[in-house]
């Protein structure tokens, strides 16, 4: 925190953006493990209120990026929310997606980085699991690993302890300017983690305690 000088430690609190996906998709990937969907289901078998595209949009197509279904960051920006200024939420984003009437391409036929994907992944675990994506991988996945310091951020007013600011450099002054996100909500972003929780979680892929 430059405002107060409190230096970078193991236990500090981040925001790690893209980083959230990999959970994300763990949390789908727990919920097929448990038989509760398929990753070849559609996005209308768990969303009814998503339209209905000429070529169906499976759920593994939402987790590799391939379905087609266009950035919910881009239309945003389009539609006059500025990115980390105004507040964005699921509903912000569902808006959008519901009046979305073409992909970009046929799903499965490319490859395109899409947030909005992530989102509805989020939804997915919701409408499935009946708990928020923020309760879900607490309870499934950052407490059984002792992730203490970790969770998705649902409430852009929260106060948590120990978080650090985000900063992005200005050349032109050649300063540090304050650069928070300002979002309520999750899936494509919004986790809130440590490094000492992130050793955490890189443990469980040699000595597996979560999802086998």
């Amino acid at each position: 925190n430059l405002d107060h000088d409190v230096p970078n430690r193991t236990d500090t609190i981040f925001h790690v953006a893209s980083v959230s996906k990999e959970f994300t998709a763990a949390a789908i990937a727990l919920l097929a493990l448990d038989g509760k969907l398929s990753l070849d289901d559609t996005i209308q078998q768990h969303l009814p209120w998503v339209p209905e595209f000429e070529h169906p949009i499976t759920i593994r197509n939402l987790i590799h990026h391939n379905s087609g279904i266009r950035d919910q960051w881009s239309l945003l920006g389009m539609s006059g929310w500025r990115y980390s200024r105004d507040l964005i939420t699921d509903s912000d984003v569902i808006y959008l997606i519901k009046r979305q009437r073409d992909l970009n391409f046929r799903p499965g036929d490319r490859y395109t980085y899409s947030n909005t994907g992530y989102t509805l992944l989020a939804l997915i675990v919701e409408a499935v699991s009946g708990q928020s994506l923020r309760d879900f991988t607490t309870s499934r996945i950052f407490d059984p690993l002792g992730m203490s310091r970790t969770h998705f951020r649902d409430d852009f007013s929260e106060i948590v302890k120990g978080q650090a600011y985000g900063y992005r450099w200005d050349e032109g002054d050649s300063v540090f300017q304050l650069s928070v996100t300002n979002f309520d909500t999750v899936g494509a972003t919004s986790l809130l983690t440590t490094v000492e929780d992130m050793a955490r979680w890189d443990r469980n892929f040699i000595d597996p305690a979560v999802g086998g």
